[in-house]
């Protein structure tokens, strides 16, 4: 009963953002366009932008990244991956093209200039990942007994590694405590 109906499939992999004479890390997030718009970060009212559009070649930046960059709605950019293509002189990176549909706010700095959305399809092509790798998110309703929580999704997936936004955010978590 503490388990919300949004049970969502993702994927994630890290890239190179290219702006002009500027590259940065970054971790992309891959999504599908139905479970991109129920996420509660392009629910409040500091997105802007498009909230249903996250089809193959858009990109959702946060607010950081975009003054990082000088990134706007429209512009273009150019990730690499991680993954080489094969090629007549040896292994080289794939380099895609896309056009930011929006731009969120989190609230937490290091989140919006480090982590970027696109599509959940046209990330696991990008990184060569099949369907099999993909995580199950669960969001619940009550995220406050959180271990509690994480046993039962244990226990009902024996053979995963279930982590928690608890797990995710330890050093956070332990810099607040001293």
């Amino acid at each position: 009963k503490n388990i919300s109906k949004d049970l969502i499939l993702s994927n994630s992999g890290e890239a190179i953002i290219i702006k002009k004479n500027t590259s940065k890390g970054i971790l992309l997030r891959g999504y599908k366009d139905t479970d991109y718009s129920k996420l509660k970060i392009f629910q409040n009212k500091l997105f802007q932008g498009n909230k249903a559009i996250l089809s193959k070649n858009y990109i959702s930046i946060g607010k950081e990244l975009s003054f990082t960059l000088n990134l706007d709605i429209g512009d273009s950019i150019t990730l690499m991956s991680s993954v080489g293509v094969e090629s007549i002189i040896g292994s080289l990176p794939k380099q895609k093209t896309f056009l930011i549909s929006s731009i969120f706010e989190s609230g937490m700095v290091e989140f919006d200039n480090n982590i970027a959305f696109i599509n959940l399809e046209t990330l696991e092509e990008f990184f060569n990942l099949d369907q099999d790798e993909r995580n199950l998110e669960i969001y619940l309703n009550n995220p406050q007994n959180i271990d509690h929580q994480k046993t039962i999704a244990q226990n009902n997936f024996p053979n995963d590694f279930v982590y928690t936004w608890s797990d995710m955010n330890s050093s956070l978590f332990s810099a607040l405590k001293v």
